[in-house]
Order: C-alpha cells, then sequence, then structure tokens
C-alpha cells in the first residue's frame, strides 16, 4: 500500500464514499453489506494518502555540492608555453640537484648556446668564477625557503664573456607536495653596469678636470709670480746700463759700450717677455682690465707712431702712417696701442735689413674702424698660417733664433681685439710680405 501515490489513494476513498452512499438505499439488496465496503474502500483511500504524505515528509531534501573544478582548456598549456618561450628575461627550470631541465630562447640566445646544449647541464657551468660561492649559497637558500629574488651573479656565456644579473626564484612542486625544482628569471644588468660605468667614468673626469684647473690656476699663479719678480731687478739693470753708455761714469770704449748696450737691450727684451707673460694669464683668466673712452683715432695713430718710431732705427726702416680719417671711437685706447706696439714689433722682425717699410692705416667700414699694418717682410708660410694665433707659434729654435720674438704677441692682440668686440686676421704671400687687419667697433 505504500507504493500507492496520494493521488491514487484519493480516487479509491472518492469512489468508497461513492459506494457507501449507494449503501444507504434500504430497499436496495445487499445495502448493508454495499455500505460496508464503501466505507472500507473510502477508509483505505484515506489511509494511503495519509502514508503517503507521512513518507514524503520523512524524507529529507537531496543535498548539493558544489566542487570547485579546474576546467582548462586545451590551448592553455600552449598560452602558458608561449609565455615562458618568447619572454624577453632569461627563464630557466631547474631541478633540486641544480640540473637545467628547461630554457627560453632569450636564455638560449643571451648565453650562445643551443637548447641542446644547455638542457641536462648544471646551472653552475654558466656561472662565471666570481660568483660561484655565492650561487652555491643561492641555491642552498632556495632549497631552504622556497624563494629567493634579486640575488646578483655573474654569468658566463659559452664565448667566455661575463656579464652581470638579478636571479629571482620559486618553487615546483609535485601532485604530492613535494619539491622538485624551481623557475628562474634572470634579468641582464649589462647595460645599467654600462651606464653606471660611463656616469663612472664621467665622474672620474670631472674630478680630473677640476684637478688640472686647480693645477692649471696654481701654474699661471706660478708664472704670474715669477713674472713679476723677474720686473724687480730688470730695472736696475736697465737703469746702470744706461748709466754706462752715457759715460755719466767714464768713457767707454768701443768693446765695453757693445757690451752695455747688450745687456741694455736684452733687459728690455727680457722686461717685454715678463710683461707678455702678464698678459697672456691675464687674457687666460679674464682678469685683463678695460676702460673704454671716446678718442680721436688721428690722435691714436699719431701716439702709435710716436712710440714705435724708435724700432725703425737700426732697419733704418720707413715707416708711413696712411691714417685717412679724423672720427672718433669709443674703446681702450691703452689696450689698441698695445696691439699696434706688438704688431709693429713683429713687423720689424720679418722685414729686410735694407730697404724695409712698414705702414699703418685706419679708416671707416660701416660700423667699425679698420685698422692695419703692412710690411714688406719675409711672409708667413703656408704651414705656419694655422698656428699664427696660437701660443708659442714663434718657438721654433732655428726660427726663433734668426728673428727673436717671445711667440705671445699675435696671442696677446688676439685676446685684447676679442675682448673690445672686434676680430684680426691676416693676408701674407711668402717673400712679399703680410697685412695684419683688426677692426673695432665705433
Amino acid at each position: 500500500m505504500t507504493n500507492f501515490s496520494p493521488i491514487g489513494g484519493l480516487m479509491i476513498g472518492i469512489f468508497g464514499l461513492l459506494i457507501a452512499v449507494y449503501g444507504l438505499d434500504v430497499h436496495e439488496p445487499f445495502s448493508s453489506q454495499v455500505f460496508f465496503l464503501g466505507v472500507v474502500c473510502a477508509a483505505s483511500g484515506g489511509i494511503i494518502v495519509w502514508l503517503s504524505n507521512r513518507k514524503q515528509n520523512s524524507i529529507s531534501p537531496p543535498k548539493y555540492v558544489v566542487e570547485s573544478q579546474r576546467t582548462e582548456s586545451k590551448t592553455d598549456p600552449i598560452k602558458y608555453r608561449n609565455i615562458y618561450e618568447n619572454s624577453p628575461v632569461l627563464q630557466r627550470t631547474v631541478n633540486t640537484n641544480g640540473i637545467i631541465l628547461e630554457c627560453n630562447q632569450a636564455y638560449v640566445k643571451n648565453f650562445g648556446y643551443s637548447k641542446e646544449d644547455v638542457l641536462g647541464k648544471s646551472l653552475f657551468d654558466h656561472t662565471a668564477e666570481r660568483s660561484i660561492d655565492n650561487m652555491h649559497k643561492t641555491f642552498e637558500i632556495w632549497k631552504k625557503s622556497g624563494r629567493v629574488e634579486d640575488i646578483e651573479i655573474w654569468f658566463k656565456r659559452k664565448d667566455g664573456t661575463v656579464f652581470p644579473g638579478l636571479i629571482s626564484a620559486n618553487n615546483i612542486y609535485d601532485d604530492k607536495g613535494k619539491l622538485i625544482g624551481s623557475n628562474t628569471a634572470i634579468r641582464d644588468m649589462s647595460e645599467i653596469y654600462k651606464a653606471h660605468s660611463v656616469l663612472g667614468d664621467h665622474e672620474r673626469q670631472r674630478i680630473q678636470l677640476e684637478e688640472l684647473k686647480k693645477m692649471d690656476a696654481t701654474k699661471e699663479e706660478f708664472y704670474m709670480m715669477v713674472a713679476k719678480e723677474c720686473q724687480i731687478p730688470i730695472a736696475p739693470i736697465k737703469k746702470y746700463a744706461k748709466t754706462l753708455s752715457d759715460n755719466s761714469l767714464g768713457s767707454l770704449t768701443e768693446k765695453q759700450s757693445e757690451a752695455v748696450n747688450e745687456i741694455y737691450d736684452n733687459a728690455a727684451k727680457l722686461e717685454q717677455l715678463m710683461r707678455d707673460i702678464i698678459d697672456v694669464q691675464k687674457l687666460n683668466s679674464n682678469t685683463m682690465e678695460f676702460k673704454k673712452e671716446k678718442f680721436n683715432v688721428d690722435s691714436l695713430m699719431n701716439e702709435v707712431v710716436g712710440s714705435c718710431m724708435f724700432m725703425m732705427g737700426d732697419k733704418k726702416i720707413e715707416f708711413v702712417n696712411l691714417t685717412s680719417t679724423k672720427k672718433s671711437i669709443t674703446s681702450d685706447k691703452t689696450r689698441l696701442n698695445d696691439v699696434f706696439y706688438n704688431l709693429i714689433q713683429n713687423a720689424v722682425d720679418f722685414v729686410p735689413t735694407t730697404g724695409g717699410k712698414i705702414e699703418i692705416t685706419a679708416k671707416e667700414e660701416g660700423d667699425s674702424i679698420l685698422f692695419s699694418v703692412k710690411d714688406n717682410g719675409i711672409g708667413i708660410l703656408e704651414k705656419r698660417k694655422d698656428t699664427v694665433f696660437k701660443k708659442f707659434y714663434q718657438v721654433d729654435i732655428s726660427f726663433k733664433r734668426k728673428y727673436g720674438g717671445s711667440g705671445f704677441g699675435l696671442v696677446i692682440c688676439k685676446g685684447i681685439i676679442e675682448n673690445l668686440g672686434g676680430k684680426i686676421w691676416f693676408e701674407s704671400k711668402e717673400g712679399e710680405g703680410t697685412v695684419f687687419y683688426f677692426s673695432i667697433p665705433k
């Protein structure tokens, strides 16, 4: 009975009630028996319904357990393999004995091996000698702690070259949780080290440059000190030589007179050399003073003739002032005199012993005054033209002995003119003479 459903029981009960109602009619034959049968059927149907409901209530509802299941597509292994293989970072997989089980293309390319040469080899085969001990320590740390991060190791390529790298590793376990190896990422630090090296070189160069500047400053101070100290004894030498040559202390023989004059002339040359050294050092250190004032150009040229005429005596040089302007100019008159002095002295040294001629001129040219010093001397050799305005350009022993000069004069001229906002240049033809030009803004 317990196998009937509640609906079946309900139908039997209804059917029993109908039979019972029919049995209520006493005029029908067997009415009492029919009534009894209907009651039994209705009771049976009710029992079936009751039992069915009880069974349903006693049965607990089904339990649904949601299990997390990994759904891995067929493409996942390929995707992860590509990430490993194509990573720009050097990747290798090693077991607990340090044997390389796998590596990517970046690793193979950097180390210069084929993959067949790498797999099955010890990771220590790819470690530079200087980092072997450090790599052993790092390997033991990894096995104990399960992780290493950014450890600096020097590695060795197939060709023997080495490079610095940072390694980071994590563990690989089997299904039972047993450690079986690690994945290691290596970042090549060569470019960073190279950059640090360049910065280090620049820093060393900066320090060396500062030291050289200090040495140069010390050298300049020394030159200035020596030059000034040398000027002190020159003055009395010139003074007493002049006194002797004037016969103030008695007459001199011809030979004695020549000796005294030579003393005076050489003392004067030494004095000029000391002045030149001081001027060069002042120009180099930007300490030369310039005092600009307004003056007439023709007055400057007349002063130049007056201060330089004495140079013409020994060679009987023709000295001509061809200035054609009386315009005024605002500049440093004293420094311009120095420029003319050096240029004219230079010309005197190179004109012939007879028939020498030096011409000086000044004329307007736009917003400037163009000055020039022309001679009919030996001219400047083609191979010397590029060095004319450099220090010591005349300091070729044979050249210096023949023509004299310290080699500072033209350097001083260039420095003065450029500080006054002008420029200087020359034209020269070997054997025909030289013309030095310089322009100064009005």
